[in-house]
């Protein structure tokens, strides 16, 4: 057991050292509660589940201000609170995409981190999700009907077709036959077109055509369908979150203000279907950098600034309280002997007086990482 706990303290310590988020099964230990920008993602929530009208927030914060960290914990509060889908989209993972795929490649990350609190995840979750539909939509002689023709009846395909984007939802209800489900989620994923004999399999099973692929303009519709499809199989909503977005700075500068346009058009896509998307940013990147998006595209700037989450330093009884839970992973680390004598609430205040800028969360977790490596690790080889 203690070597497992000290691979999560290396983890930690390696992240920090490289000022990179630490792995979120990390991040869910070490979490110390943001209260007030907790309530408003949790109303935020709360009022795309009752209403099933969907809502965009900015989360604005310098690096190591703990925008990962928050992102993971309301992931967690999601999946305990709502039956409901949550994507998580790391943008540092997409680095090096094709400036002019930014979009597709935002979407297809979605689709495939796209998970719910079963465990259920990408091309699992929305063959659920498309088998609870057609179970949904289909009358016992529909059933019947499709083992005896292998088509589905038209009033099916309309039900399907009544979710959004009418290429989309029909891939959807061809997920949902076990011959074509791979070749369905391809499609969805926008990875690859159709081949003409599967596209004549498709329009055997639809009884109409479908677009040979997925294409880029309809990439913001396609989202919001399968939130609609989401919250129609009986989940609440569909959550995106799109962390660390400041990883597009380097972007030229024309091909970047065509991405937050079409960005934009999927936050005033949100309000017409169960979808909340959350996006986080460094404040330079979000209003100060001379290619920063109030400069590029204010319209998105001025649409979300508004009611943005801003992210301060933590406070000392915060300092104090990660202490506490990082001196309990030393402990299960290196044994209750190697940390005996040592005050959780009193480290937490010395580290805290050391920290420059004031509260900063990474250099907080570091300072305490060293100090405890200095009385714990080294005092004890």
């Amino acid at each position: 057991m203690e070597g497992e706990y000290r691979e999560y303290v290396e983890r930690l310590r390696s992240a920090i050292s490289m000022g990179i988020p630490p792995p979120r099964w990390v991040l869910r230990m070490v979490f110390v509660d943001r209260e007030r920008e907790m309530k408003a993602l949790a109303d935020d929530v709360e009022r795309v589940v009752r209403s099933g009208a969907g809502r965009a927030r900015v989360v604005v914060g310098g690096a190591g201000y703990g925008k990962s960290a928050l992102l993971e914990h309301f992931k967690d509060y999601v999946f305990e609170h709502y039956s409901a889908a949550f994507s998580y989209v790391e943008m540092r993972e997409l680095a090096g995409t094709k400036p002019s795929e930014i979009l597709f490649a935002i979407y297809r990350a979605a689709i495939e981190r796209m998970e719910d609190r079963e465990g259920r995840r990408g091309r699992e979750l929305l063959t659920n999700i498309a088998s609870t539909l057609l179970e949904k939509f289909s009358g016992k002689i529909d059933r019947v009907l499709f083992r005896l023709r292998g088509r589905y009846r038209p009033r099916v395909v309309r039900r399907f077709e009544k979710l959004g984007d009418a290429a989309v939802s029909r891939a959807l209800a061809c997920m949902a036959v076990d011959y074509l489900n791979p070749i369905a989620y391809d499609y969805l994923l926008g990875v690859r077109g159709l081949e003409p004999d599967e596209a004549r399999l498709f329009e055997k099973v639809l009884g109409s055509r479908i677009p040979w692929r997925l294409q880029r303009e309809g990439l913001v519709e396609a989202i919001a369908t399968i939130a609609r499809a989401v919250r129609e199989a009986g989940m609440k909503a569909l959550v995106v979150a799109i962390d660390e977005i400041e990883m597009l700075e380097n972007v030229q500068r024309n091909l970047l203000q065509k991405f937050l346009a079409e960005f934009t058009a999927l936050v005033e896509a949100s309000a017409r279907a169960p979808l909340y998307i959350i996006v986080s940013s460094t404040p330079a990147f979000w209003s100060e950098g001379k290619k920063c998006v109030k400069t590029l595209y204010p319209f998105l700037f001025q649409r979300l600034d508004r009611g943005k989450i801003e992210l301060g330093g933590l406070g000392e009884a915060d300092a104090r309280a990660l202490a506490r839970k990082i001196l309990g992973l030393y402990e299960k680390a290196y044994g209750r002997t190697a940390v005996a004598g040592i005050d959780g609430d009193v480290l937490g205040s010395e580290c805290f007086r050391r920290v420059e800028p004031p509260g900063h969360p990474r250099g907080l977790l570091q300072t305490l990482l060293e100090t405890l490596d200095e009385r714990v690790v080294k005092a004890g080889s």
